[in-house]
């Protein structure tokens, strides 16, 4: 093997493994924060939960005592703990949780975590596409040059991602006051469930799916015929490719709120398919059949919420 062809073969490795590797430290990140902030959440709910039980006994004996010896306050005493069904996973989003709270502090946690979870999410399915570009890149450029290229050419690729990563959690935070969302926005009620597994399965059959999806899976092909040299086009070609990936997946990004948009196993199912989706043999024929599923997922969830 020549010199060069270890050179293109370590450019390959290390853009392969570094987003894989910062994915990692990515997941690992919303994992420790998630559990924090469930963790805080927690010792307040146990506090306000605490706090009842003491007043409802230091009511005791008073006019609130009912022939059972019950209090009105009594049937309450569970004030501290959250309702409807919110669990503790829904509750890792702290303040956020609190309708129409709009300040500066609830909106960029917000969207920080979104930005974490997407970048979590999509790195390892753009690592064939990152590796391909370092491989035609590393025959114009070296050493410095090079790296400032692969930088610029994925942070024009996840440019679009932040900006579907802002929508989607000010489209969260817009949600909380919604009678379809319950848990501060992130979980779709049974009707909101259904549209989105129905747009989701519907999507996999539409052209422009189709066509993003080619171009994510044939990266080469699209490099050759929209390439720019140089540094002052790495930026824009990653951008392009951005385009595609948004397309082929951003539908499906709306599932994350059918079983918890803050659920760590949930994302991460939905990170393996888009990966799957892009390496795969004849993911253009099995995605059809996801998409039946769907489709089929969402009616029936409909009919059961009609009985």
């Amino acid at each position: 093997m020549t010199r060069l062809a270890a050179y293109l073969d370590a450019a390959r490795f290390v853009t392969v493994t570094v987003p894989l590797l910062i994915a990692a430290g990515l997941w690992l990140t919303l994992s420790s924060w998630m559990s924090a902030m469930m963790m805080m959440d927690g010792q307040m709910m146990g506090s306000g939960s605490m706090s009842a039980q003491t007043e409802t006994i230091d009511g005791m004996g008073s006019d609130s005592m009912t022939e059972g010896g019950m209090t009105d306050e009594g049937t309450a005493m569970g004030d501290g703990m959250p309702m409807d069904g919110m669990t503790m996973d829904g509750m890792a989003m702290g303040g956020m949780m609190t309708p129409g709270d709009w300040s500066a502090e609830t909106v960029t946690q917000t969207l920080a975590m979104w930005l974490l979870m997407m970048a979590a999410m999509m790195l390892p399915a753009m690592a064939p596409v990152m590796a391909t570009y370092a491989k035609l890149a590393a025959k114009e450029d070296t050493g410095a040059p090079l790296l400032v290229r692969l930088i610029l050419f994925f942070a024009g690729y996840f440019v679009l991602w932040a900006v579907v990563s802002i929508a989607l959690g000010l489209t969260q935070l817009g949600l909380r006051d919604s009678a379809f969302f319950t848990m501060g926005g992130t979980v779709a009620g049974p009707l909101a469930a259904a549209f989105l597994l129905i747009a989701a399965g519907l999507y996999q059959f539409t052209g422009v799916k189709d066509a993003c999806l080619r171009h994510c899976r044939h990266p080469l092909t699209y490099l050759l015929s929209h390439w720019r040299p140089g540094i002052s086009g790495a930026f824009p070609v990653g951008l392009n490719h951005g385009v595609y990936c948004v397309g082929c997946c951003v539908v499906f990004m709306g599932l994350m709120f059918v079983f918890g948009a803050m659920a760590l196993w949930w994302m991460a199912l939905i990170s393996l398919y888009f990966v799957a989706e892009k390496i795969l043999p004849k993911a253009e024929l099995w995605g059809r059949a996801v998409g039946v599923l769907l489709v089929a997922s969402g009616a029936g969830l409909l009919a059961a919420h009609a009985i």
